[in-house]
C-alpha cells in the first residue's frame, strides 16, 4: 500500500463500528481530495447501500473498492480503500443509524399536544353559560 495513503486510513470512522452481531449493516464510502489533509479536513460521507447482512455490504465495499485504478483492504481499520488521480475513497461496513427512536419521540410529543388541545376545546364547549 502506497505510504501516502497512510494517513487517511487512520483517520477514526465518522460512523460507529461497533454493533452486536446479527444487525443489518450499511455501506458509507467516505471521499477525500489527495490534496486534502484528513487530520483537518472532515470526508464527504455518502451511504452507498442500507440493510444488508453483513456478508453483502463486505462484497459491496468490496467491489466499489476494486472498481477504482489503485485499491486495498486496510486490516486496522477494517476498510476497503480506492483511490484514483485526484481522490481518496473509504468505504466502511457498519451498523446503521437508528434515527427512527427521535422521530418517533417528536411524533408522540406533537399527538400528544394535539390531543390535549382537542380535549381542552371539548370541555370548554361543555360549561355551561355564565361559566368561566
Amino acid at each position: 500500500m502506497p505510504r501516502r495513503f497512510d494517513s487517511f486510513l487512520t483517520q477514526t470512522t465518522v460512523i460507529s463500528r461497533t454493533a452486536p452481531l446479527g444487525r443489518v449493516v450499511n455501506v458509507t464510502q467516505e471521499t477525500w481530495r489527495l490534496a486534502d489533509d484528513p487530520q483537518t479536513v472532515a470526508p464527504h460521507a455518502e451511504t452507498l447501500a442500507t440493510g444488508h447482512t453483513a456478508s453483502e455490504a463486505a462484497d459491496l465495499a468490496r467491489s466499489a473498492a476494486m472498481a477504482l485504478p489503485r485499491h486495498g483492504f486496510h486490516k486496522p481499520s477494517g476498510a476497503w480503500w480506492g483511490a484514483d488521480d485526484t481522490r481518496f475513497h473509504r468505504f466502511v461496513v457498519h451498523a446503521g443509524r437508528r434515527r427512527r427512536a427521535a422521530g418517533v419521540v417528536v411524533a408522540s410529543g406533537l399527538v400528544g399536544l394535539a390531543l390535549a388541545a382537542l380535549l381542552s376545546r371539548r370541555r370548554a364547549r361543555r360549561r355551561p353559560p355564565g361559566q368561566a
